[in-house]
């Protein structure tokens, strides 16, 4: 007798037999036992959920001469030869090699025939999705007007690639995804009566690799049953379908955690040497992940996680991985993962690309984890608009008038001035406007009168109240290229290159990052969140302001950019402006 596939042998007969689907059992097996039998049905949902196994049951049902709370017999003169593929009467068509407008209008020709043996002519249409516009245009009439013998009964995993006339003809049942635990069970009963060797971690495995297809879990065990002869064991079911293992899951998650470049290198080779699917490697890695994120906001003392479906050795490799990475890193992985994979599609090379792309998200964790530490690190509490001027006043050294006006005419010139004390400003870590410390404005100057003395006996410039409120402005021309520099200091080499040809505009609290037209490679690269990210918290870190970054396409910056002026003219611009004083530009 030649060999039958697990899948087959044990496909169910009856409604009783039906794994999960209880919502379209039930509706279907009272309809047999009411004899309310509708003229079109439409079964959806993913596959390997019997979708096609319960529409032969059903076809039997409808026609069985002796049915039993609603099952086919399968024993009588229809269900024998139903069960066979003999009975002329239930007619299974595959749309996806049948889905031309010749063969629908063939089907049509013929359903207005009297059926041979059964009550019902049955047409079960497979794939229903993959007929052509024509084809469904020409069953349209026959579907909604059959004949009262016939009963149409459409399958498809794409229901929304069906028309919505066609949808709305039909009775439709939605199939789902079955639960681990019932196919675990189902797996049970099989290996118990076929007397297959397997440990309960493996069927759980097989549960889990099927994502709830149970025609695809009974595929693996078929396959294990012919490979291995012992007891077949969690590890030898993932190196049958071709994943990684666990331990190399979280071997390598944890040195993308700890940006380890070697380390990443090392298990790419293995990964590539062990003949395993690079692509198939990047999901498991992301869905890895994605269950220590899990770990991480959800209870790790918790006896068993419904959300995480592992053994308990891997359960407590994520817990541990858990415990020492923050959930914000865990997103930024699992988001540079998923871009990962468009790469990995169109790559030539994908072990190049992989190992490219797992060191760019391991940088890009380590540079974000720098800045948080540089961040967290003598970082002064913010003063508020109304006293920021004046603590800055009260920080500048006392100036006789000549040194004042000096200074001011210097600074209105765009001429550096010396700084004032012996410290050293720091360029990374304080806000540029910090670097100036005299007074900007020159009306402050020119009210010399109005210096009054202090306990102490020194001069200080009493400042007007609307002056002092107002929040320093920055320069996003003096900002920008400190921008750059910080990117090419913290090792972002292809975000630098990408944002050099930017033209900064900033407007409140949004920054603009034009392109021109011809620069749309780099536009792409600037609008990834990743990369918007970056460069706030560089100007976060530069200002000591928060911005929103984004990246526009522009065919002449020049119109919208007005960085074209002298430093001195934009500064006095922008001091008449806040003043009120209108100013007019001559030639």
């Amino acid at each position: 007798m030649a060999h039958l596939a697990l899948y087959r042998e044990w496909r169910p007969k009856t409604f009783d037999e039906m794994v999960e689907q209880k919502q379209a059992v039930h509706a279907l097996r009272q309809s047999v036992i009411n004899k309310q039998i509708a003229h079109a049905y439409l079964f959806s949902g993913t596959r390997g959920t019997g979708k096609t196994t319960l529409a032969k049951i059903f076809s039997r049902a409808i026609n069985c001469l002796n049915p039993q709370n609603g099952n086919p017999c399968n024993v009588c003169d229809i269900c024998r030869p139903a069960l066979d593929g003999q009975l002329m009467d239930i007619v299974e068509m595959d749309a996806a090699s049948n889905n031309s407008v010749d063969n629908i209008r063939r089907l049509c020709d013929e359903v207005i025939f009297m059926p041979a043996q059964a009550a019902f002519k049955v047409y079960i249409i497979d794939e229903v999705h993959m007929l052509s516009t024509g084809a469904f245009n020409a069953l349209l009439k026959t579907l909604e007007e059959p004949p009262a013998h016939a009963v149409f009964i459409l399958a498809t995993t794409e229901p929304h690639r069906i028309p919505a006339t066609i949808l709305s003809r039909c009775q439709r049942y939605e199939f789902r995804r079955i639960p681990v635990d019932s196919m675990v069970t189902h797996l049970q009963a099989i290996v118990e009566k076929d007397q297959i060797s397997i440990q309960d971690e493996a069927l759980r495995t097989i549960a889990i690799l099927a994502d709830g297809a149970l025609r695809d879990a009974i595929s693996i065990l078929d396959q294990a049953r012919s490979a291995y002869a012992d007891c077949i064991t969690h590890d030898q079911i993932l190196g049958l379908v071709g994943v990684v293992r666990d331990q190399f899951l979280q071997d390598t998650a944890q040195a993308l955690i700890e940006h380890d470049g070697l380390a990443l290198l090392q298990r790419v080779d293995e990964l590539v040497l062990s003949g395993r699917d690079i692509p198939r490697f990047v999901t498991d890695l992301a869905q890895y992940l994605r269950n220590v994120l899990v770990c991480s906001v959800s209870d790790p003392n918790a006896p068993e996680n419904l959300l995480i479906r592992v053994n308990s050795e891997t359960l407590s490799g994520m817990k541990y991985l858990a415990e020492n990475v923050t959930a914000q890193r865990l997103i930024d992985l699992i988001r540079g993962l998923s871009s990962l994979l468009p790469d990995l599609r169109w790559a030539a090379d994908n072990r190049t690309v992989l190992e490219i792309g797992l060191i760019r998200i391991a940088d890009a964790i380590a540079a974000s984890d720098q800045f948080s530490r540089d961040e967290k690190k003598d970082v002064p509490e913010k003063p508020s608009s109304e006293t920021e001027n004046q603590q800055k006043i009260d920080q500048t050294k006392p100036l006789e008038s000549n040194q004042t006006v000096d200074s001011e005419v210097k600074r209105m010139n765009g001429e550096p001035i010396p700084p004032e004390t012996d410290d050293v400003i720091d360029p990374v870590t304080q806000p540029v406007f910090d670097a100036v410390a005299e007074i900007e404005d020159p009306i402050q100057i020119d009210n010399y009168d109005s210096r009054q003395e202090d306990n102490s006996g020194k001069t200080s410039v009493q400042v007007p109240d609307d002056i002092a409120a107002e929040e320093t402005a920055v320069d996003i021309d003096q900002v920008w290229p400190r921008v750059l520099s910080t990117l090419q200091e913290y090792g972002y080499m292809t975000l630098y290159l990408f944002s050099r040809p930017a033209k900064p505009v900033l407007t409140d609290k949004t920054l603009e990052l034009f392109f021109q037209s011809d620069e749309h490679v780099h536009f792409q690269e600037m609008s990834k969140p990743e990369s918007l990210k970056i460069v706030n918290d560089i100007m976060k870190k530069l200002t000591g302001q928060s911005y929103t970054i984004k990246a526009k396409m522009n065919g002449d910056v020049k119109k919208i950019h007005c960085s074209t002026e002298e430093a001195w003219i934009d500064k006095v611009r922008q001091s008449a402006g806040r003043l009120g004083i209108p100013v007019e530009e001559e030639s």
